[in-house]
């Protein structure tokens, strides 16, 4: 049995080799603050379960013995990975440190809801197909959903604004004898950008997540302001900016729910919005989007209609926030980020113009990761390596 202890160190250690890709065990001592032989116990578990292996440095300056040094093995563990939105499935096959060595796209219809387990069962038997791979050698699977998943983070319970019932973690317990772990995609967006990210460099942010949701959360002083990672602010009441506040809401809506924030900006809003004045013959949620994307890049002044009123109503939620918590950055991200430049420049000057703070300076910045990227859903896994214990449920065997 290993102690808590050596399972944080463990993680320790191999975080640090990843960090510096190659480094002594000398070195690793020092930064550590372990003993010599503490370091030599670990590294050599590391090396015998395939998270690090040794590899020689000839010093150039000396003809003496080459160094030995200790880089993580990418070769041997695999990570499997799913990215869940609603009118997509994206599986990729990935090395340890995140690189995707197969990633294969399928396409999800509301149709496919009902029975999504045996869905996502055919998406990854066909990647099996392309990507034959040994299920020993799976460290962790890590499924990512845009959408809403059970408190116990074994079932999926909605799929961007669609309630539904899929335990397909049971179905994958089944096939890997590893961990499996469910987690809701924003707020593996935020542990990504926490562990891998390198653009924040700030302790007072906003981050925005726009699809089929508005999830937003505060870092404040350096800490989430809410320990679920994510603020409710979908009942925030916005104003009417114009005509297309009435068409953006659900028909069945009241004089209060019209205008909250979910029915005003969330994807299911802005189709509303492109259906009534962007006629077209799309079927899927995304092909939508990028159709207004399309428009607004050509200037259609109908596309550029609704884009001021996307631009109203996040400024409008920004400038509140930014004026309680006195936030310097936002981090955006979305499947609209193809419209950043002209939808960060309307929204920095509706702020410019609205904010209380006095020469108070806000920057708008995208995350450096796709919003579908494969290491959001990797981050999950990278966790469980970098805290110890997917390195010490392996050790254990």
């Amino acid at each position: 049995m290993i102690s808590d202890n050596k399972t944080q160190h463990l993680g320790t250690i191999y975080r640090l080799v990843e960090q510096f890709e190659l480094i002594s065990r000398t070195d690793l001592a020092k930064l550590s603050g372990l003993a010599p032989a503490s370091i030599t116990n670990l590294t050599k578990s590391l090396i015998d379960n395939k998270f690090i292996l040794e590899r020689t440095v000839q010093n150039n300056t000396s003809r003496g013995r080459p160094a030995v040094g200790l880089a993580v093995s990418n070769f041997f563990w695999q990570l499997l990975c799913f990215t869940l939105s609603p009118d997509n499935v994206e599986i990729s096959l990935c090395e340890l440190n995140g690189k995707p060595i197969q990633t294969k796209h399928y396409p999800l219809s509301s149709k496919d809801y009902p029975q999504l387990d045996n869905y996502l069962q055919t998406c990854l038997n066909d990647l099996f197909w392309h990507s034959p791979m040994e299920a020993n050698r799976i460290l962790a699977v890590s499924i990512s959903v845009v959408g809403q998943i059970n408190a116990e983070h074994s079932k999926i319970t909605r799929l961007g604004d669609t309630s539904i019932e899929c335990a397909f973690v049971e179905t994958l317990k089944a096939q890997f004898d590893c961990p499996i772990l469910l987690n809701e995609h924003f707020q593996l967006w935020l542990l990504t950008e926490s562990t891998l990210g390198s653009l924040i460099n700030n302790d007072n942010v906003i981050f925005l997540q726009l699809d089929e949701a508005a999830n937003l959360s505060v870092l404040l002083r350096g800490n989430l302001l809410h320990q679920q990672s994510k603020m409710n602010v979908d009942k925030m009441l916005m104003p009417k900016f114009s005509s297309l506040s009435d068409v953006a809401a659900p028909s069945d809506c009241d004089e209060i729910q019209r205008y909250q924030l979910n029915h005003q900006v969330t994807f299911p809003a802005i189709i509303r919005l492109v259906d009534r004045y962007l006629p077209n013959t799309f079927t899927q949620h995304n092909e939508k989007i990028q159709y207004l994307c399309e428009q607004i890049e050509q200037q259609n002044e109908t596309a550029l209609m609704i884009l001021e009123h996307i631009s109203d109503n996040l400024a409008y939620v920004l400038m509140n926030l930014i004026n309680i918590f006195s936030t310097e950055k936002i981090m955006f991200n979305s499947p609209l980020l193809r419209i950043k430049h002209i939808l960060f420049e309307q929204i920095q000057q509706k702020l410019q113009n609205e904010l209380l703070i006095g020469n108070h300076q806000v920057d708008l910045v995208t995350s450096q990761f796709e919003w579908n990227s494969p290491l959001i859903a990797c981050s999950a896994i990278k966790q469980g390596i970098y805290e110890g214990n997917l390195i010490k449920d392996i050790i254990q065997l």
